[in-house]
Order: C-alpha cells, then structure tokens, then sequence
C-alpha cells in the first residue's frame, strides 16, 4: 500500500515537471559582462514577471508557452526576446546611450513574483518615479497594499499601516538587514531617502524565518541603487509650494575589474512657517537634514562581498508660531517640539559561491548602528539612545536536486537602549541569539512549498519559537493560490511609539511591566487573470487573519487626559481584505484600482471594540498615462477613507470635545513629467482637492493647560501642495 502511495506522488510530480513553462536565466551588461542585479524580467502583455538575484539569475513562470518577454534594467535598452524554455538563457542588456531614439517595450512598474511562495508584490525604481518620492515613507502613494498616514499635528511623523495595524508589526529591512525599528520606529522612514531605492519588496503576512522572528503582518524589504551598475551621475532636486528644498546626487564608479563604489547624498531643508488653519501652530514642522552613504562592492570568482558606511544627521522643530531651531522648549513661552536625530551605520555582506554549484553558498549579513535622539515636546524633554549589533549567517544547499533546497542558519542581535522622559529614566538590553532552517519544496512550476522555524534565546523573556509556512499552487495558467500561517514576536518601544501622545497634555501611565507582543498571522491570496478584448484584466484577492496572544494596549479612551498602558486582556485581532485589480486599456494608457476593508478590533478597558483611527473601507484608483518614447508622463492616485473611529472625549468640557468618528474623505495627488536625453522634469500636487482635517488640535490657544490635545488626528492637516523637480543622469 505504501509503495502504491509512493509511486503515485512520485509520478505526480514528474507530471508536474514535465508541464513546465518557466524561462530561467542570466541577465548582464554586455559590455562588462557582469550581472545585473534587480533586472526586471516580465511576460509580455501580462503582469507576470521577476527580478534578478543578486546573481543576475531569474527563473519565470509563464502563463503560455509561446509569451515573448521584456528585459529592461534602469539605464540599459530594453529587450523583448521570444522565451527559451528548453535552456538557460544569457541575456546581455546594452547601455542606453540615446533614450529616445529608441523604440523600447516597457515593463510595468510593479508586478507580482510569479514562482514566489510568499505574497510579494515588486515596486521598481520605475513606480517610484511616478509621485516625488522623497523618502521612504512617499514610496507608497501609488501603492495599494500600504497606508501611510501622519500621527499628529505637531510632529510631522508618518507611519505605514499593513493589513489594518500599524507598521510596528511590520519588518522593514534595507537589503535583508533590519533597519527602521527600535528608537527609530516612528520617524525611520523619513531617513531612506526615495533616490537611493532601487526597488521595494512589499510582503503580506508573516514572512521568511531567515530575517528574523519580527514580522507579523507583513516584511518590506528596501534594495538600494548599487555600486557595480548606477549611474555614474545621478542628480535630483525638488522644491514645492511650502518652501522645501531637497538636493540628492548618486556618483558611482568602477576601481578597477573586481571594485566598484558609489557615494549617495541627500539634503532638505525646510525653514517656514504653514499656518493655513489660522489655529497659532504651524502645520508642518521645519527640518533639515544631510544624509550620506559610501558603499563597496567586490565581485570575484569565488567571493562576493559588500561593506558601507552612512551618516546621518536630521533636526525638525515645530510648535507654535515663533518657535525656531536652537530654542529651548523648556523655557520658551510657546509650545515647542524638537527631534535631533544622529544615525551613524557600518553594513556589510560577503557570500562565498561554488561556481560548478550555483545552488550552494554561504552568506554572512552584518550590521553596526548607533542612533542619538535629543529633543523634547512642550515642557518635557526627550533623550534616546540606540546601540545594535546584527550578524546573520547563512548556508544554502539543496537535498539529492534542485527539487529540495534549504537554508539554514544562526543570528545574533543585540540592542542596548536608554531613554529619558521627562523624569523618568528606561534602559534595558536585549541579546538574542537564534538558529533557524528553511525548506523549500519545488516539484515543478505548479507547486511550492516553503516552510520554516526559528529558535531564539531572549535574555529577558526566555525562548520563541517561530514557525512560518508559505505554500502557491497554480490552479491554471492564469491562476494561482497562496496560502500562509505564521507566528511573530517583538518587543515594544512604549515612549517613541506613542510619540503622538507627546504633543498633548495626556500623562502617561504605564500600569504594568510591558510583555513582549506575539501574534499569529494566516491568511492568503488568489491571483488570476481574464481576457477583456485581447488584453488581461489581471485581478488579486487576499485576505489575512492575524491575533494577538499579547499585545501592549494604548488606551486613549478611559480618560482623556491620560495614555493608558498595559498588557491584552482579552482579544485581539484583525481581518483584512483587498480586491486589486489593473488593466492596460492601451499601450499608453493604464488603471489599477483596489477595495480594502479591515476589521481591527481589540479588548480596550474590559470591552472588545474598533481600534482608532482606522478605516474599515478604503478605496484606491490610479491611473498612467504615457505618449510616444514616455516622452510625456501622467499619473494620478485617488484614495477614499471611510470613516474612523475617534478616542472618547465625553469627559472633557463641551466645547473641546470631539465626535465618536470622523466623516469620510478623498485625497487626490498627480504628476506629469517630460522625459529628454539625460532625464526628465516634473511637476505634481499631493493633496489637490485640499481637504483638511477642522481643527486638529484641541484647545490649541492654551497648549499648557490640562484639555490640550494634538493627537487626535485622522487626515491630513497641510492643504494642497504643489512641486517642481529634475532628474538628470549620465551613465557609465
């Protein structure tokens, strides 16, 4: 009976390989003969596409047999080849020397990872491009799957929302290395400057064990332009209505045939005063900030390596009217906010290849950072400091074939924190060891199966165990189903995560020791595609489940003039659901448009209700628009928010309190750009219709009595805002 079994799974699988349709390749430069990493490989007329390793490799299921697809890399001319299945392909992209000269087949801009287990959604430099992008936290704003929303009215600080719970659950990395968290979980996203990204992995649920126990709801993972094939010049510079100026310049070279470097800079600067709500404080804070970057890279036969270095430095100040940089909010007779911010960074990888056995390596990832906050809110100071060492060591292999591969592996990180709030003093010290091993079962093209577990050794509370699995199925050539379930764990930063309580007169209560938050997170997507007129409407549904065994509560709602803090009593959870769809009408002319609704609701005083500020609908449309050569450009991104629930106020006097739930409301931002030789210009507006959120801040006359409150914030508080900018490049 058991060797029947046997023998059927095993002809199974050989009838799923042998209905193989997947391209697998190299991409590289044709002149240099080196790979090009992040390369863009996509099924033509579809959006079903890859990117390239750090390898050059690809491998990409196509939806038929008979597809042509398009390879395009950021300053090389596009190729549009008929699929090679029955070899490995070498595919050598030539410089672009003369952009609009040429007739080129452009890729899309974002695109699902076809063969890829886990829910990933691709954003290339391409996507970036089309909103102002200043910094990470403007990455998304043509991006569906992600919300970013400011969390005051004072400080200006914006954070992401996943899956309808805010982007602490979530684990951002830059190129695999654990970078906004901790101390800089709040205004970390403001420091990844948008002209350094190259593309943006956006990952639902929980993700891979390799990178840690953190992610919950979901991993973002950052790639960087590289040292071995950016432009050799890249120069940006941006101004808009307000008064922000920001200057970003890329250089890279080649040292000699094994060395290549690039030095990346960026700088803003924003000294006015926005008042437009006439309430005395200003609705956006000032800020500069000089942020720089020099990275290496060394390619041998055997050896692969990387090592980098960034420096930072950021100040914002903001407040009433009056308040500038270098007053002391101690002092001063109007409500001031300040955050200096020094980041300081050492980061390197090196990975030791077999060529004759490109499945197997070694890896080991490493990070060095040091971040000093000073600052403080109205009459209370605010001292942070953060020290972190991470190392992460990898060996990948596979099993008897290529069918069976793993990876395995050991982790160190370590973090020492020390905080001061107003006469409190926080410190502790987390070292956490861990091991972990991932499985990765690819019978063919139709099935994978990814499924992992991690151990790690906290030294404060003991052992966590996080298993994660991944599993895709391809129902049809045009159809396929994602399944996960996974668990995750993190430990909270009462105070910076709470920031937006800072700019009020809440006193803040923490009444019991916080415990570390863990969270079970499953759910899915299908993916499918139908034919409307010879072109694909290509359709994503997904929905995810995640709940909390332990959460920190911050309960606004007892009192009002408190913050609350203290460990789940209860339940805890959140129900997400996103219908995305996008279709190309034309070859110049794009829409995509999606639906969410999230259910997030949590045990707040003894009773279990909607968590604040979130929408339970949401809707998103955006439209692209390209001439001839994408000489001219055009795009535009609607969103809907429906209504959010409030914190309660009842307690407070009458006329500063606040409704239960705010009213719904629509936010429209659009560019154009003109596209030339050695790049383009640009002109947009964020928030066109300029909608507003009324009074903002609650008793914003008296800022030291015991009713002011600027947290309570569910839209934007800076009206329309227009802005102008160049991209120029030279290639190498």
């Amino acid at each position: 009976m058991v060797k029947h079994i046997f023998l059927y799974l095993f002809s199974f699988l050989l009838m799923l390989s042998a209905q193989s349709q997947t391209v697998r390749g190299m991409v590289g430069d044709g002149a240099k003969h080196e790979p090009l990493i992040g390369a863009t490989i996509q099924e033509l007329g579809t959006q079903n596409g890859v990117i390239t390793n750090e390898n050059g490799m690809f491998s990409l299921k196509l939806e038929s047999m008979d597809s042509k697809i398009i390879i395009s890399y950021s300053g090389f001319l596009s190729d549009t080849l008929a699929a090679d299945l029955s070899e490995m392909m070498h595919i050598m992209l030539k410089e672009n020397t003369s952009e609009l000269d040429e007739v080129v087949v452009q890729a899309s801009s974002t695109f699902m990872d076809d063969l890829e287990a886990k829910h990933t959604e691709v954003i290339t430099e391409a996507e970036l491009t089309k909103a102002a992008c200043c910094n990470l936290s403007e990455s998304f704003e043509t991006n569906a799957s992600v919300d970013v929303s400011f969390t005051d009215a004072v400080s200006g600080a914006k954070t992401i929302r996943m899956l309808g719970l805010d982007g602490r659950y979530v684990q951002i990395n830059r190129e695999n290395i654990p970078n906004v968290r901790g101390l800089s979980g709040r205004y970390g996203l403001s420091y990844v400057p948008g002209t350094w990204v190259q593309s943006i992995d956006v990952g639902k649920g929980a993700g891979t064990v390799v990178n840690g126990y953190e992610s919950m709801t979901g991993q973002i993972n950052v790639e960087l332009k590289k040292p071995e094939n950016s432009e050799k010049l890249y120069l940006n510079s941006y101004v808009n209505s307000f008064g922000r100026l920001e200057v970003n310049a890329n250089h890279a070279r080649d040292i000699n045939d094994q060395w290549s470097t690039a030095l990346l800079f960026h700088s803003n600067y924003f000294n006015n005063e926005i008042d437009q709500n006439d309430d005395g404080f200003m609705d956006l804070p000032k800020g500069r900030q000089i942020n720089v970057m020099n990275r290496y890279k060394y390619r041998g036969d055997k050896v692969v390596s990387q090592l980098g270095f960034t420096v930072m430095r950021d100040e914002k100040t903001g407040g009433q009217l009056g308040f500038d940089f270098g007053d002391d909010f101690r002092t001063s007779s109007e409500f001031g906010f300040q955050n200096n911010t020094t980041r300081m960074e050492v980061f390197g990888k090196t990975g030791l290849l077999f060529p004759s056995k490109p499945y197997k390596g070694w890896g080991f990832i490493y990070s060095a950072s040091y971040l000093d906050i000073n600052g403080g809110f109205g009459r209370d100071n605010y001292q942070g400091t953060e020290k972190t060492i991470y190392g992460n060591v990898i060996f990948q292999n596979i099993i008897g074939n290529s069918f069976h591969q793993y990876k395995t592996g050991a982790s160190l990180l370590y973090d020492d924190f020390d905080e001061i709030y107003a006469d409190s003093a926080f410190s502790r010290q987390e070292i956490v060891p861990g091991l972990y091993y991932e499985y990765t079962f690819t019978p063919g093209d139709r099935f994978t199966l990814l499924a992992g577990a991690r151990t790690d050794f906290h030294n404060l509370y003991g052992t966590y165990f996080t298993p994660r699995i991944h599993t895709r199925y391809q129902i049809s050539e045009q159809t396929s189903l994602r399944a996960a379930i996974g668990k995750g764990y993190r430990t909270p930063n009462v105070i910076l995560e709470n920031s937006n309580i800072l700019v009020s007169s809440r006193q803040l209560i923490i009444m019991e020791d916080p415990k570390p938050e863990i969270a079970w997170n499953m759910g899915g997507s299908l993916v499918t595609a139908i034919n409307i007129k010879d072109k694909k409407l290509n359709l994503i549904a997904d929905y995810f489940y995640t709940a909390f065994t332990n959460q920190l509560i911050y309960d606004m709602d007892q009192n009002s003039s408190q913050l609350r803090v203290y460990n789940l009593k209860g339940e805890s959870f959140a129900h997400s659901f996103q219908l995305e769809g996008n279709y190309q009408f034309s070859d110049r002319f794009s829409a995509k448009a999606a639906y969410k609704f999230y259910d997030v609701k949590a045990t707040i005083n003894g009773e279990l209700r909607q968590v604040p500020f979130n929408a339970r609908n949401r809707f998103f449309l955006n439209t692209s628009y390209a001439t001839r050569f994408d000489k001219w450009e055009a795009d535009a991104t609607l969103q809907w928010f429906g209504s959010k629930r409030l914190p309660n106020t009842s307690d407070k006097p009458a006329e500063f309190q606040r409704g239960s739930s705010s009213p719904d409301f629509f936010l429209l931002n659009a560019q154009i750009s003109r596209g030339f030789r050695w790049g383009n210009v640009y002109v947009g507006s964020e928030n066109l219709l300029g909608f507003t959120q009324d009074n903002p801040i609650i008793d914003a006359e008296n800022p030291f009595s015991d009713n002011f409150d600027a947290s309570i914030v569910w839209a934007p508080v800076a009206g329309r805002m227009v802005y102008a900018g160049f991209r120029y490049k030279i290639k190498r």
